[in-house]
């Protein structure tokens, strides 16, 4: 890539769903690097959904 390119990729819900359960059942192996992108992706997730979605979403896949 040069220097002036930029990456832009557009992800459905349904893939941050699932880039979340990811950094979720991977947590110990996940770089620090990837720390503010992990917060943004779970806070997007969690501010999507009502509560009792968040809840059983959360819990079903921990």
């Amino acid at each position: 890539m040069m220097k002036d390119e930029h990456f832009n990729y557009t992800f459905t819900d349904e893939e941050l769903k699932n880039i979340v359960l990811f950094f979720r059942k991977n947590d110990s192996i996940v770089p620090s690097e990837l720390g503010n992108f992990k917060e943004s992706v779970e806070s997007y997730i969690y501010n999507s959904m009502s509560i009792d979605e968040a809840e059983v979403f959360f819990n079903e896949n921990s």
